[in-house]
């Protein structure tokens, strides 16, 4: 058995695997904390997959908070943990977008599967989950209920500031001038997605395109990105966007005690 944990800033994931099977993926957001959340996501899964601690043989972390999972044999980057999940789950993926609750990346994957080119930012909140967090507990709306109308808005609120906290500022007097919260959402999901998409021009966008991390779970982004990008993500097998990091994790923790035998 083998495990992944991909500890970020404002949720922890882990992922079990055996030689052949994914045993169980968990997602557990968290404000604070971050060591005791990589412990409880972890118990979590190894309830889910009938496990205990024990029976894992090797466990890597990944992520902003890597250094902190207590239990990890290895701490591993995010980029060679989204790469080679995307290659275990769609091998004709050519671009990977990667954004997460603190930063955002994209990078590209030549016809040998390996990683050819390569953009990230994590200097800034502006276009991650975190921003999203934060405009809707502005509009007191919850993050999983941002689509729904938004998504048919006809007069997405223009939202200028980079800056997350002008961008905060800039949406209470959107909401003071009257604006439909709505509207504001969709204006939200314009500014994430215009940021990634300054992101990704810094590389070849080349389809297949994934669209993975805890962002590519929301519909009004995704609905967005695809319409500027012209083109629709590809699948992930059924695989939850928000713990491709993890089960990387938990591949590359296999790959290790393979090459180790």
């Amino acid at each position: 058995m083998y495990a992944g944990c991909d500890l970020g800033i404002v949720s922890a994931k882990a992922a079990i695997i055996d030689d052949s099977n994914v045993l169980a993926l968990e997602v557990l957001p968290y404000k604070g904390h971050p060591r005791q959340a990589a412990v409880e996501v972890m118990d979590r899964a190894l309830a889910k997959a009938g496990l205990c601690r024990e029976q894992i043989e090797y466990c890597v972390a990944t992520g902003f908070g890597k250094k902190a999972v207590p239990y990890a044999d290895e701490a591993v980057g995010d980029l060679i943990c989204h790469h080679r999940a995307i290659r275990e789950i769609n091998t004709s993926v050519r671009t990977v977008i990667d954004v997460g609750g603190q930063s955002f990346a994209a990078f590209n994957i030549d016809d040998n599967g390996w990683v050819s080119e390569t953009a990230v930012t994590d200097k800034c909140a502006a276009g991650s989950g975190r921003f999203i967090e934060i405009m809707a507990d502005v509009l007191e709306i919850p993050v999983e209920e941002m689509g729904g109308p938004s998504l048919v808005s006809a007069n997405p609120a223009t939202i200028t500031s980079q800056c997350v906290i002008l961008a905060e500022s800039e949406v209470i007097s959107l909401i003071n001038d009257g604006y439909n919260r709505f509207d504001i959402c969709a204006g939200v999901a314009v500014s994430v997605s215009g940021r990634i998409i300054s992101l990704v021009r810094r590389v070849d966008l080349n389809e297949e395109v994934a669209f993975v991390g805890g962002v590519a779970k929301n519909a009004l982004v995704v609905a967005n990105l695809e319409r500027k990008l012209g083109l629709k993500f590809a699948h992930l097998a059924g695989i939850d966007p928000q713990v491709v990091g993890a089960l990387g994790a938990a591949l590359v923790a296999r790959d290790e005690r393979r090459r180790s035998k």
